[in-house]
């Protein structure tokens, strides 16, 4: 990669046209592109920065150890909300407006290091690009063999329901990190949780408890699969499927329940920050729902009062709701 140019391309070199054939809307929606800010940045205020691990991840990143420039892959892919084949639930806030915003910071951070970004569309409203970050359009879900041994991070953020089979995927990401090297993976859990942390997506509208945010988003969840979308459930197994191979060592994880609205008492300001942008974030995504739902064969009139129901909910912030983030990570193996 020439580090003098950033550019725009394929995976095949080419120039990349400005809409992705893959997406149902406009890639520059500022409405959209609004969401996703927020979204980063409550995960930002929520960790402290760019990711969870500094000490990893800036000893995988010291050209000083490693003697060569190093190498970041920030993947976003299939997870963009306009996607056509893989619709986001309500708790995949991030897409690739948030993706190219972020490897933009990870460039600035880290000026040594070339970065590259990763999606299925091309980056927006970028007026201002380091000269150490490029783009690429590409699909994770498919070859990574240009990748192998080009990287020394690779993260990889809300991307799991746009990839079929996640465990292949990390093997490709062994082939593609360096000895020592940091694989990271950022999702939310699928569901929507009670003020005791329950999951809501089996409760019936008859019973207490019942959440208008849940049931949208089981219903989303639902849409997704039938279309041809992953289950959102394989968080649940990074850490599993990471430990059992050998490719991979230092496994560690770290969960975050997430009050949406800052209802909890006792939050600190980075708490409460987080909690509010995490509130923001899932009304503006309200509005997104209805045309994936009916799509999805759900009815009319039903959507609209969920969704009503939904806005009510995330104003008064009642019932009192939780989203569950995972932040799992993990170091390559060093080379025999």
């Amino acid at each position: 990669m020439d580090p003098s140019k950033p550019v725009y391309s394929d995976a095949l070199g080419r120039p990349s046209a400005s809409q992705s054939v893959v997406y149902a809307l406009p890639a520059d929606a500022k409405a959209e592109n609004y969401r996703l800010n927020v979204q980063h940045d409550m995960l930002k205020v929520l960790v402290g920065g760019l990711y969870i691990v500094p000490d990893l991840v800036k000893k995988a990143l010291d050209p000083a150890q490693r003697g060569k420039r190093c190498g970041v892959l920030d993947v976003g892919t299939g997870s963009g909300i306009w996607s056509v084949k893989a619709e986001p639930s309500l708790l995949r806030l991030a897409s690739y407006a948030s993706l190219w915003a972020r490897a933009v910071e990870m460039a600035k951070e880290f000026p040594d290091a070339d970065v590259v970004g990763m999606d299925l569309v091309n980056p927006v409203n970028l007026t201002e690009i380091p000269p150490n970050c490029r783009f690429e359009i590409g699909d994770a879900g498919l070859d990574w063999s240009r990748y192998a041994g080009a990287f020394d991070v690779v993260h990889m953020r809300s991307v799991s329901t746009g990839i079929k089979d996640f465990k292949a995927v990390l093997h490709n990401v062994a082939q593609t990190l360096r000895s020592q090297g940091v694989i990271l993976l950022v999702s939310p859990t699928a569901w929507v949780y009670s003020e005791t942390k329950e999951s809501l997506h089996d409760r019936d509208q008859d019973k207490p408890g019942w959440s208008a945010m849940a049931a949208l988003n089981e219903a989303i969840r639902h849409a997704t699969l039938k279309r041809g979308g992953a289950s959102a459930t394989v968080t649940d197994h990074w850490a599993g499927w990471l430990a059992e191979t050998p490719f991979y060592t230092n496994v560690g994880e770290r969960e975050f329940w997430i009050p949406i609205g800052p209802w909890k008492e006792g939050l600190d300001e980075s708490e409460r920050a987080a909690a509010e942008l995490l509130r923001q974030s899932a009304i503006e995504v309200l509005s997104y729902f209805k045309p994936k739902l009916l799509a999805g064969g759900f009815d009319e009139d039903l959507v609209d009062r969920w969704s009503l129901a939904a806005k009510k909910e995330l104003q008064t912030m009642e019932p009192r709701l939780y989203m569950l983030w995972k932040f799992t990570w993990a170091t390559r193996t060093p080379e025999p």
